[in-house]
């Protein structure tokens, strides 16, 4: 029995030393990449940054939000393109966002994503602190930025097909719209390619002119005239906050409509029964965006209270309540109205 303990005592003792001979020899010994990462991953044939955090995966976003700051665009994109953009793509069954690791994607802000991304072996020093070096291959990343380019321009030119045979007016903006999503996308790219392989964008054939499109969007917009009637709205501020969504759009408001835009809106003083001096506000919106066939493109119910100091200003935050709505979701159902317009002419 007392050989047995003896036996377990001494491997438990070997086991510990051997961990512990691991421990220091991992934070004796920093990988190279630490201290020059240049040295290891060669300026002309790689793009490196270095991120700490208390984790891998903080590490590694901190490292690609350090790898971003190289791509400082100058391309700001659209909101409604950006979105435009991404809808499309999500609902396209032969989508060509790989997201495998071999084409591993960073997105670091809103309007800018990285691809191909790769992370060296971490390291953890005395204090805890992971270090993670990113990286981008300049040669097999400029290989798929060409990839995604030609891709987004062979759909370029299909939109602008589509949108030049189309006879009702929807249709040719939902396509030329889309046509200049995909071009703004691909401004980014070759924006961020042109940092990433120059050789390569120099040698790309884009067969397209991306101001020209982007200006004969808006002159299609130009001729999709809305007319707005909200019940009850007797300040007319709920319609215009319609009327700023829709000339965001590049509408134009006109008796001679192709969209109405109707609804009611009402606004009522309650008490919750509270101790405080706080007056609150009812409201309830009903909007609906309709063609002249009386087809809903678009809607949005919104209800709640708001309380202030005084009912004005209870209803004036309602009133911002709403438009926020307004501009986020009614604008974006709206949007994949003339998305879905374009997947029902595919």
């Amino acid at each position: 029995m007392k050989r047995a303990i003896l036996f377990i005592f001494i491997v438990s003792l070997l086991i510990s030393c051997a961990a512990q001979a691991k421990g220091k020899k991992g934070k004796t010994r920093k990988p190279d990449w630490l201290e020059n990462p240049k040295a290891v991953y060669h300026e002309q044939l790689y793009l490196t940054a270095i991120g700490e955090g208390d984790s891998r995966v903080e590490a590694e976003n901190y490292a690609a939000a350090s790898l971003s700051k190289i791509f400082e665009s100058k391309v700001k994109a659209d909101e409604t393109y950006t979105q435009m953009y991404k809808e499309i793509i999500k609902n396209d069954e032969s989508s060509y966002e790989d997201l495998t690791e071999v084409t591993k994607t960073v997105n670091i802000q809103s309007d800018q994503t990285l691809y191909n991304v790769q992370f060296a072996d971490s390291y953890t020093d005395e204090l805890g602190r992971v270090h993670v070096l990113a990286y981008l291959n300049r040669f097999k990343t400029g290989e798929i930025y060409e990839e995604k380019i030609n891709k987004n321009s062979s759909q370029i030119e299909y939109f602008i097909k589509q949108s030049n045979s189309a006879k009702d007016i929807l249709d040719k903006y939902a396509t030329m719209s889309a046509a200049s999503a995909f071009c703004m996308n691909n401004e980014i790219l070759l924006d961020q390619l042109g940092i990433i392989s120059p050789d390569t964008k120099e040698f790309l054939e884009i067969n397209y002119n991306h101001n020209e499109i982007v200006k004969s969007t808006a002159e299609i917009a130009k001729d999709i005239k809305f007319r707005i009637k909200i019940e009850n709205d007797t300040e007319n501020k709920i319609s215009i906050l319609l009327e700023e969504m829709l000339t965001d759009l590049g509408f134009v408001m006109s008796e001679d409509a192709v969209l109405n835009v109707v609804g009611s809106i009402s606004f009522e003083e309650t008490d919750l029964d509270r101790d405080d001096d706080f007056v609150f506000v009812r409201y309830d919106s009903k909007l609906k965006i309709k063609d002249n066939d009386e087809a809903v493109l678009a809607a949005l119910t919104e209800k709640g209270k708001e309380g202030h100091t005084t009912y004005l200003e209870a209803k004036e935050r309602a009133i911002r309540k709403i438009g926020q709505k307004i501009q986020k979701s009614l604008k974006k159902k709206l949007i994949s109205y003339f998305n879905n317009l374009i997947a029902q002419n595919k």
